[in-house]
């Protein structure tokens, strides 16, 4: 099968064709040490492959022209022995490898023949039956992977030792289908095709298969098309250990979770300051992602409960969580994990038995609603604000879930530490906002009651401050009876502008009482007052005298230092802007004591109505001033037949958004009609 000159230095050697080689039967005659195989030989695996299962104990080489595409069919080929020599003709040290093959299989032999002496004697008969599984070759017996090999009908034909130790082989598991050994298998082999002809490579023909085996070992099978010595073709399943690798990316995947969840949370407690609306976002949040259902429960200064709130993944059990609230919100009982997370503990509880749980909460009332959500694993830490714990938070796992983990405890310290900073700042917010309420309050007082026209007032505080800014109005009476009526708006927005509002009106509030002068010069007056008093401080302003009705109606005079202009709804449904009669406003206060300022007159029929307002109703980023004007009159006349609160309300609804960047302050007014012994004469 071979030349000569390749065989030279090698004693002993006979030379054999293909063909008789295959008709070649075991003899007991003197043992073979090396097989070459020749450049004549058309399929050189499967000559070594019959040759190997002839002398399965001598050495084998290949020569060959083209050494690459041997070695990749012999790789998955069963039958082919480990120490498989492939080389080239022209191979200038090919007669050296081949004496050193020979010499290796010689000393193989005699290792082998003097063991098999020791241990069952030198002469013991050979009795052992023929396996009838098929054998898979030194080569794929010592492959770092399990290998079955499977008939096209995906029949078991053979493996080698580490499937047999993987999938608890025996040898009556020969002939069963591999789908009874790797699930999915038999699919793979189905869709397997013969080799496109000897001496043509594996094909890879399937995606891996991917499985757990007996739930301890992650395998990848992968299946290639083969065939024996005799032609016969086979499909080899290729499983490999990924146990390590699959316990990395569950790893990686754990993380990359959390870190979502993390994400997810932080956005949560970010959207809104209001203290209910961040635990009730963290809570939908929190569930079911990490557990089937939470609570958080809050505590004030005094340790009471301050805001408690309990959400479970299933809609029906609402009801259930709600009664959970009200027992804990009123008669302060809590249990035990939220008692020690709220002194400042992690609690973690893997396994929540029934004996546990009555120790794990002590009070038979909470504990039985408890029973309804379910409670198998717990986890507990505490919310921790700026100056101490806030309170705790509580997450449980029912029994149809797994179980809480040591990395499950670590994530929800962190996302107890997130939620303690948002909260803290949405608490430290509500009490902020409660306190500039009642400041802006003392300041916005209600308006007069007045005998010839119904008044209505609002004020709308900017979403982004603590409710506390520069707008105002003010509505009451002059020493004359005349109605006054005032809508400001102080430059800036935070308690500076606020502190100097409340000077300004209180400016406004005495001059006016105290003088008869026109609105104009009240406005000089005031201007004045504020250079004078050192208030360093601008604003814009309307200030507006109603008068006892006459026969002809309300006379109103008004003033407009640099103020948006008011908006006078007619008696027909039309509304107009009441803008300077010269064209030119007039300059805002706190600029220059010696602005020249005009008074505007007009007369308010009974029904008409008169709206002030400052600038937060009508400018908005995405649109410039004229668009924001002819909104509100088109709101205005779109509600012009509702009452004087339900116009304003209305117009509110229209004009400013949900979360409105600016503080909107309204002042409506709307004539009466009257009788003749209510009117003034002229």
């Amino acid at each position: 099968m071979t030349d000569d000159r390749h065989l030279q230095g090698l004693a002993g050697a006979e030379r054999i064709s293909s063909s008789e080689l295959a008709g070649q039967r075991t003899t007991a005659g003197a043992p073979v040490d090396l097989v070459v195989i020749g450049t004549r030989a058309t399929s050189a695996v499967s000559v070594v492959q019959r040759a190997h299962r002839q002398w399965p104990g001598a050495s084998i080489a290949v020569i060959h022209p083209d050494p690459d595409a041997v070695r990749r069919r012999a790789s998955y080929a069963p039958g082919v022995p480990l120490d498989l020599v492939i080389a080239g003709a022209d191979d200038s040290d090919l007669p050296f490898r081949l004496q050193l093959l020979r010499s290796s299989s010689i000393g193989r032999r005699r290792h082998s023949a003097v063991l098999d002496a020791v241990v069952h004697g030198a002469n013991r008969a050979e009795t052992t039956a023929p396996s009838p599984v098929t054998a898979v070759g030194a080569l794929l017996e010592h492959a770092p992977l399990a290998v079955l090999v499977a008939d096209d009908g995906g029949g078991l034909l053979g493996w080698n030792r580490r499937a047999e130790v993987l999938f608890d082989l025996q040898p009556g598991s020969t002939g069963q289908s591999v789908d009874d050994v790797v699930p999915g298998a038999l699919a793979m082999v189905d869709k397997t095709t013969p080799p496109g002809g000897a001496g043509g490579p594996p094909v890879d023909v399937h995606p891996p298969l991917r499985l757990r085996v007996a739930d301890r070992v992650d395998v990848e099978v992968s299946a290639v098309t083969s065939q024996t010595d005799l032609g016969r073709p086979v499909v080899l399943l290729l499983v490999v250990d990924v146990t390590d690798q699959r316990r990395v990316e569950r790893e990686r995947d754990r993380l990359a979770a959390q870190v979502e969840l993390l994400g997810r949370v932080s956005d949560s407690l970010m959207v809104s300051l209001d203290l209910a609306e961040s635990q009730s976002r963290l809570a939908g949040t929190l569930v079911p992602a990490l557990a089937d259902w939470v609570s958080i429960q809050l505590w004030d200064e005094r340790d009471q409960p301050a805001g408690v709130l309990v959400r479970h993944r299933d809609p029906a059990r609402a009801a259930v969580a709600s009664r959970i609230e009200r027992l804990k919100s009123r008669s302060g009982v809590i249990t035990e994990p939220s008692r020690r997370a709220a002194s400042g503990q992690e609690v973690y509880l893997r396994e929540v038995d029934a004996q546990g749980l009555v120790a794990e909460v002590p009070d038979a009332g909470l504990r039985s609603l408890v029973q309804q959500l379910g409670l198998s694993s717990v986890i507990a830490v505490p919310v921790p604000g700026r100056a101490g714990v806030l309170g705790s938070l509580l997450l449980a796992r029912g029994p149809d879930r797994t179980r809480f983990t040591d990395s499950d405890l670590g994530l929800a310290v962190e996302i107890g530490r997130r939620a303690g900073i948002a909260l803290d700042n949405a608490r430290l917010y509500s009490g902020q906002r409660h306190l500039a309420t009642e400041l802006q309050q003392s300041l916005l007082t209600a308006p007069p009651v007045v005998s010839f026209t119904d008044i209505a007032v609002r004020y709308v505080a900017a979403a982004q401050q603590a409710q506390v800014g520069g707008d105002w109005y003010d509505a009451f009476r002059q020493r004359s009876g005349d109605l006054v009526l005032v809508i400001g708006d102080v430059v800036g927005h935070d308690t500076r502008a606020a502190a100097a509002m409340g000077q300004i009106r209180g400016l406004v509030r005495g001059i006016c009482f105290t003088s008869g002068d026109p609105p104009s010069q009240l406005l000089s007056s005031l201007d004045e007052a504020i250079v004078g008093l050192e208030l360093t401080t601008m604003a814009t302003a309307v200030l507006a005298q109603l008068s006892p009705p006459t026969r002809d109606g309300v006379r109103m005079r008004w003033s407009n230092a640099g103020h948006p202009p008011p908006v006078l709804l007619d008696t027909s449904g039309r509304a107009r802007l009441l803008g300077p009669g010269s064209g030119r406003a007039d300059l805002l206060l706190g600029v220059d004591e010696m602005a020249r300022r005009t008074t505007e007159e007009t007369t308010l029929a009974a029904g008409a109505t008169l709206l002030f307002y400052t600038d937060g109703l009508v400018e908005r980023r995405d649109q410039d001033l004229d668009q924001g004007l002819q909104r509100l009159l088109s709101a205005v006349e779109a509600h012009a037949a509702e009452d004087l609160d339900a116009l304003c309300d209305a117009v509110l609804g229209a004009m400013v958004p949900r979360a409105p960047e600016d503080d909107v302050a309204m002042v409506a007014v709307r004539p009466r009609p009257i009788s003749c012994d209510e009117v003034v004469p002229s």
